[in-house]
């Protein structure tokens, strides 16, 4: 079978979604699904059915064939699948799973998917304390805390309990200009979080202090060669490892 574009296997998808709800699919329930023209259906229809995966004649009814059963299931599989991941496991608002899941049901691999499978039954099978793991993440994931953030111990130090010990992590906003460190982890809440990823500021990024103001804030770090702003408000969520004490370990 020709192998179908990303807005191909949409239409796709959506021939599959309302099958299940009505027995008669016409342009028309399409174009309102999709937000688009008739025309543009008509001419999407045309290169499902010369691909073989719609049966279509200009103002008839719409039908799947067993391939396109076949490939319009697994798309609507797959979607299913990670917009439960999405929302149900990681928490993203309904609409953004939804738009996400959209994109990446084409684009993931069989073997991503494979892993992603397995990784969603361990969080779910998996327990701690009377609780499984999606559970706990999901109490914990709106602070960006892997568990709850205890006490701060010092200047850019905060001590957390990590497996069954509790360990100090300094904290970018303790770097001193010139000083590198790589990025361990984000303890912001959703939306500095969000703006921190924005910034390209990710677990395993190498970041260098360049210089704080007199008052120590704000503070200018370097990511990738570019140089970035930051509060010290948000500097504070930022664990790091310095790269001399990684050396030292």
């Amino acid at each position: 079978m020709e192998k179908t574009s990303e807005s191909l296997e949409d239409y796709l998808e959506v021939i599959f979604r309302l099958k299940q709800k009505q027995e008669t699919i016409r342009v028309s329930d399409i174009a309102e699904v999709r937000g688009v023209s008739m025309a543009s259906v008509c001419q999407a229809l045309q290169r499902l059915d010369k691909s073989g995966y719609v049966k279509y004649s200009a103002r008839e009814t719409i039908e799947l064939t067993t391939e396109g059963w076949k490939l319009a299931q697994k798309i609507n599989s797959r979607h299913r699948f990670l917009f439960r991941f999405l929302h149900d496991i990681l928490g993203v608002d309904k609409d953004s799973a939804e738009i996400d899941a959209c994109s990446m049901e084409h684009i993931l691999s069989t073997n991503s998917i494979s892993h992603l499978v397995a990784f969603l039954q361990f969080i779910e099978s998996a327990r701690f304390r009377h609780k499984s793991i999606a559970e706990m993440f999901r109490e914990c994931e709106p602070t960006g805390c892997a568990l709850p953030t205890l006490h701060r111990y010092g200047p850019g130090r905060r001590r957390r309990f990590k497996g069954s010990r509790f360990f100090e992590g300094p904290f970018l906003h303790s770097l001193k200009p010139g000083e590198k460190a790589r990025v361990v982890h984000l303890h912001a809440e959703c939306a500095i979080r969000q703006r921190l990823i924005d910034m390209g500021i990710l677990p395993g990024v190498e970041v260098e202090m360049i210089r704080k103001a007199p008052l120590g804030d704000p503070i200018e770090i370097r990511l990738r060669g570019f140089s970035l702003s930051l509060r010290n408000s948000e500097a504070e969520t930022i664990e790091i490892e310095k790269y001399d004490e990684k050396k030292n370990n």
